[in-house]
């Protein structure tokens, strides 16, 4: 039987709404990011859900912490390092007009590894090998993953069949809940169940 993979991002943060690369720091919640896990969580009330997998970034972990208070069941969680938010190196903290300033104008998105930290297809790689993996633990089940929206984005992106640089720029709202069905070792489906996706400005 086929592995369902639900997908969700962590609630927003002051950092969001000021644009700046959080990477592997934390900031706050702002108040509509307190309300946004609830708010997906609720979606999944009436679905199977048999683990958890929360990237341990704070932000992601305060987000599990409502799903599991909106669910009001007990479902097994634990902390993956391998859908953590992409590590941004020396970039970490700034605003996003100062890492444009500072990536070279040649590179290729995808490609370009922030000093001391990851590249876009870094990150794919291992959320995908993850992704792939749980099948062998969770055949037939269905999980839950608590990320981050660069995350979700290098799954699709493996999905649909597009570099990762390509699909980076969609942005997948705090809001966003979707799902992949993996079988034989590779993402056979995706739907998007509810929430917002546009593209980064």
């Amino acid at each position: 039987m086929a592995l369902q993979v639900y997908l969700m991002r962590h609630g927003e943060t002051e950092a969001n709404v000021r644009q700046i690369l959080l990477g592997r720091g934390d900031s706050p919640f702002t108040d509509a990011g307190w309300g946004q896990p609830g708010e997906v969580a609720s979606h999944l009330r009436t679905r199977r859900l048999d683990h958890i997998y929360v990237s341990p970034m704070s932000r992601a972990r305060r987000t599990a912490e409502l799903v599991l208070e909106t669910l009001a069941r007990p479902i097994p969680l634990s902390f993956e390092a391998a859908i953590a938010e992409i590590d941004a190196g020396e970039y970490t903290g700034l605003t996003f007009q100062e890492v444009r300033r500072r990536v070279p104008a040649a590179a290729r998105v995808g490609e370009f590894r922030y000093p001391g930290g990851e590249s876009w297809q870094d990150v794919q790689d291992r959320a995908l090998d993850f992704v792939l993996g749980l099948e062998g633990r969770h055949n037939g089940d269905a999980v839950l993953l608590v990320t981050h929206a660069g995350v979700i984005a290098s799954l699709v992106a493996a999905f649909v069949g597009e570099p990762v640089r390509r699909y980076i720029r969609v942005r997948f709202g705090h809001d966003f809940l979707g799902r992949l069905t993996i079988a034989s070792g590779a993402i056979v489906g995706y739907e998007k169940l509810a929430g917002t996706v546009d593209t980064w400005s």
